[in-house]
């Protein structure tokens, strides 16, 4: 029952009615026994500022942040961890007497993945986006020592992460024009699509992809999208947005709470609303 003790989380985005973040964060509070719910805010890009001041104030304890507000979250916060200042962008907010402290939750558990799921140092890995999921995607890639490519409709946002994602020392991604996609994806043994095709519904596609046996499709967004089912179809392995979400999400979980998130059971809160 929702009391005047019961602590306050959520998620801040443009579109956010499709977000699985409370079902899987209120299964979470739910199985610990905490007194707390997490809600979806719907927040157009104009009126963040206003949004996040207005959520500390009314006593918010924490916050994810989903499209399309990653990167400008980042400058609104009064200090931010090592991995979100590298990549430039948050997806967790934490409450701070002052205002927020941001974290790159999702840079994290792309990393932790991308290493289950077999990347080695000299994988030839593609982002297709350049936006702040494309972000933690380029910094996990090459944290695991990937040689990373970049591909985006707008290229001189591909160009300006490679810049920011460039490194003293060391080979910074190289950017191909998006009208190669296919040649680029071919040549690729990981492909991410960090953009926001499926989320909308629209006819926007990335048709100009096609897969392999052997490679790794990595699908930000959630849900059964083009680009999954014909990476699957292809034979290749499918990395699901909702696997990353889930572990996204436990992380902002702990970071939060400072328990050990019911992985498990948040997984299994989004399976049965799938089913």
């Amino acid at each position: 029952m929702i009391s005047g003790r019961t602590l306050l989380y959520g998620v801040v985005g443009h579109p956010v009615d499709h977000s699985r973040s409370p079902e899987m964060h209120n299964r979470a509070f739910a199985h610990l026994r905490i007194d707390a719910v997490y809600v979806a805010l719907p927040v157009e890009p104009e009126g963040l500022g206003e949004a996040l001041a207005g959520a500390h104030a009314l006593g918010f304890w924490g916050l994810n942040v989903t499209v399309p507000h990653k990167q400008e979250a980042r400058r609104r916060c009064v200090a931010v961890d090592e991995v979100a200042a590298r990549v430039g962008a948050v997806n967790t907010l934490c409450r701070r007497p002052n205002g927020w402290e941001g974290f790159n939750t999702d840079a994290l558990a792309a990393r932790s993945l991308l290493a289950e799921e077999g990347v080695v140092p000299g994988a030839r890995a593609l982002v297709i986006g350049a936006g702040g999921a494309a972000r933690a995607a380029a910094w996990a890639l090459l944290e695991l020592g990937a040689v990373l490519s970049l591909t985006a409709r707008r290229i001189d946002a591909a160009e300006d992460l490679a810049r920011a994602l460039a490194r003293p020392g060391g080979a910074r991604p190289r950017v191909g024009p998006f009208a190669q996609l296919r040649v680029e994806a071919s040549a690729a043994d990981v492909v991410v699509n960090c953009t926001s095709v499926g989320l909308r519904g629209g006819d926007e596609s990335l048709a100009g992809v096609a897969f392999r046996p052997g490679q790794l499709a990595v699908d930000f967004v959630y849900g059964e999208t083009a680009f999954s089912a014909s990476a699957a179809l292809a034979g290749a392995r499918v990395l699901r947005g909702e696997t990353i979400l889930v572990r996204q999400g436990a992380l902002a979980f702990t970071l939060w709470t400072g328990q050990a998130a019911p992985e498990p059971e948040m997984a299994a809160a989004l399976a049965e609303e799938s089913s």
